[in-house]
């Protein structure tokens, strides 16, 4: 056979002479050779044709008799490769021989084509004028595109031509003096550099193709092998189905990446390892594995070293783990582990030294890099007693751990669990919560000090179910935690812009809403948004984004560039909860926000240091240009107290609390005649 392609998890082109014997080298090496003489012949045709008219086609160049010469030496060449050329279809084509020297031949008569082109540049370059130089440019980059599908068979040829062509001719362009030359010179680099990535394509392109061609002619001379021996194709045949069988179990239950278990595999082992555990009445614990840190990682240095990071990731947990078959990789950066045999106590002893095991520093690309692990742990019998009970089990403890202090070990609780059942009873009401109109919104005013009247009123989400209200502060991580936080966000913008348009406000009055990083970071928020001015007629200068500090512990760059989308729709930018989480001078700086508000918390202890909060607040905003809005005033003193300060926009149960649409009209009402609040 002439070439043979083993059946190994490689890349195609890995396959390519490394791989092979020295027969299929051979082999591929003549159809490379058959491929480059073969365009051959066009090849003379054309670039003779060039010559010609590179010499005759401005006869009025001062040195066109040493064009002639010029022409004379590059004819000598053409000849020399015409003879090898005939050589090639008349003695060598469709025969088996060693392509080696043929090769060399081939390559010596395109270098020195190459060459005399590239010193026609040279020599003749001082010649020319600006519209000679630019034709001469422009033929020896359309030769340089020929060659790189040419030439693709020959992987040092297809990328070297068009430099040898063009870089003389292009570098004495750019040092030249004259602009125009200048400009051509960049033009016929760039082009360079565009030819070298083309033809780095057709080379693998070609490769790849003779590749495939030597694959076909192997499978049919096996064909052919096997009709001749039956006894061996049969045995053959079985040994690739087996082998067929074992790719195809590797495919369905092998994760890609870290050749861990999938959750298939994972899934159905556990099953066994429970019913084994039933028969010997032995416990087991299942761990679930989240990694602290990773996305960090991924999102500043790519998802290559990523994946480095999971492999050696892979690697730790399995010398960690006594039985490989009771490990895998969950998706993303979790991981499950089941161990047989164990209590409790065993169980968090093996997480604990796990996690001080994953925890050591990975070294990647000259990058030492950490990452931390946080670990759930749930038993049977204990907890649950099939497996999909008690991965769900483990999940949760690992979320809950996850919430407080990551990179430590929580074991599942019976607390967990009515958490969990009420987490899955707000999860099914949410998923209907919508179509069974039991969301709605209601708002609160915010006052303007200075001029009596309302600045703008916040959006809230309010849900009752079962006849109860359910605190935003529980539903809205469930919502979150299981996606339907965009679903219900787009309604929530919808609402809030559609009965923003029509209430009784003066023209000016805005309405801000409320946007959690999973919308922000959702990626179609600027889309929502739009649709949502435009279905209600809501002018885009009349609604305020309400964001809270915590979003800038997210990918900081893409929440600059979100905000600064809606910016651009003249939309306002308020951040809230302001003092309490991760922003930074700088990062509200680069944000541009429009509205500061400062958290509730420090309003309440104004008279026990929250002042100097505020103060410090309220510089900061007047310096940077900022509105600023003290959330949760309740009484008048700290009303006095905030206007005093110069805070000038005020919220709170003071002057109203929040209200559905039309309480908020009534208490409208009731407020412009009744200033005695302010």
């Amino acid at each position: 056979m002439c070439y043979y392609l083993p059946a190994l998890n490689l890349p195609l082109e890995q396959y390519f002479i490394p791989h092979t014997s020295n027969q299929s080298a051979k082999c591929a090496q003549r159809d490379a050779l058959d491929l480059l003489y073969g365009n051959n012949s066009g090849s003379l045709v054309v670039t003779l044709s060039i010559c010609l008219a590179l010499v005759f086609g401005f006869p009025d160049n001062p040195v066109q008799s040493l064009k002639v010469y010029w022409l004379l030496f590059m004819c000598a060449i053409f000849v020399w490769r015409f003879l090898q050329t005939r050589h090639w279809k008349t003695k060598l084509k469709g025969q088996v021989y060693d392509a080696t020297k043929p090769m060399s031949k081939f390559k010596i008569g395109r270098y020195l084509t190459a060459c005399g082109f590239s010193a026609y540049s040279i020599m003749f370059f001082h010649a020319m004028d600006v519209i000679e130089l630019a034709c001469t440019i422009v033929i020896l980059s359309a030769m340089a595109g020929g060659a790189a599908t040419t030439l693709a068979a020959s992987k040092v040829l297809c990328r070297s031509y068009a430099a040898i062509l063009l870089i003389p001719i292009s570098l004495l362009s750019i040092v030249s003096e004259d602009s125009y030359h200048n400009t051509l010179g960049i033009l016929g680099g760039i082009f360079v550099v565009i030819m070298y990535s083309a033809a780095k394509r057709a080379h693998q392109f070609t490769t790849e193709s003779i590749l495939i061609k030597n694959q076909h002619a192997d499978l049919l001379e096996e064909m052919e092998l096997k009709n001749q021996q039956i006894s061996e194709a049969n045995t053959t045949l079985e040994r690739k189905v087996k082998k067929r069988t074992d790719e195809i179990f590797e495919l369905s239950n092998i994760d890609p990446l870290t050749k861990l278990f999938n959750r298939n595999a994972f899934s159905e082992n556990l099953r066994l390892l429970i019913d084994s555990c039933k028969l010997r009445d032995t416990k087991l614990a299942v761990l679930f594995i989240d990694l602290d840190g990773f996305k960090s990682i991924n999102d500043s240095l790519g998802h290559t070293v990523g994946d480095k990071v999971l492999l050696k990731t892979a690697q730790r947990l399995t010398n960690h783990s006594e039985k490989a078959q009771s490990l895998c990789r969950w998706g993303g950066d979790e991981f499950l582990i089941a161990l047989e045999n164990v209590e409790g106590d065993d169980a968090l002893q093996f997480a604990r030294q796990l996690i001080s095991n994953l925890s050591k520093p990975i070294i990647i690309e000259q990058h030492e890099l950490n990452v931390g692990a946080t670990v759930g742990i749930a038993m049977y019998p204990d907890h649950g007693t099939d497996e999909i009970e008690l991965i769900t089990l483990a999940d949760t403890a690992m979320y809950q751990q996850k919430q407080s202090v990551k990179s430590e070990v929580c074991m599942f609780t019976e607390q967990m669990r009515e958490t969990l059942y009420r987490q899955i009873t707000l999860k099914n009401g949410l998923s209907s919560a919508l179509k069974n109109n039991q969301l709605y919104m209601v708002y609160q005013p915010v006052v303007d000090c200075d001029t009596g009247q309302v600045g703008f009123c916040e959006a809230l989400l309010r849900w009752e179910l079962d006849g109860k209200l359910i605190p935003p502060s529980e539903f809205i991580p469930v919502a979150e935690q299981y996606g339907l936080i965009y679903s219900i966000g787009a309604w929530v913008m919808q609402q809030s812009c559609q009965q923003a348009a029509s209430w009784s406000f003066d023209k000016d009055v805005s309405v801000s809403v409320n946007v959690s990083v999973a919308q922000l970071m959702h990626g179609d928020l600027v889309n929502i948004v739009t649709r949502a001015l435009h279905d209600s007629g809501l002018p885009a200068e009349n609604l305020h984004i309400e964001i809270t500090e915590s979003i800038f512990a997210a990918d900081i760059n893409y929440v600059l560039q979100q905000m600064k989308s809606l910016q651009k729709l003249n939309i306002k930018v308020s951040v809230d909860d302001f003092g309490t989480g991760f922003s930074s001078l700088a990062l509200l700086q680069s944000l541009s926000a429009d509205v500061v508000k400062i958290d509730r918390s420090f309003i309440s202890t104004i008279d026990k240091g929250g002042k100097a909060i505020i103060q410090a607040t309220q510089y900061m905003a007047n310096e940077l240009g900022y509105s600023v809005v003290a959330e949760g005033v309740e009484t008048k003193k700290q009303a006095d107290d905030l206007k005093a300060m110069g805070v000038a926009n005020l919220q709170g149960f003071y002057f109203g609390k929040p209200m559905k649409l039309e309480k908020l009209d009534a208490w409208h009402q009731g407020f412009k005649q009744d200033n005695r609040k302010l």
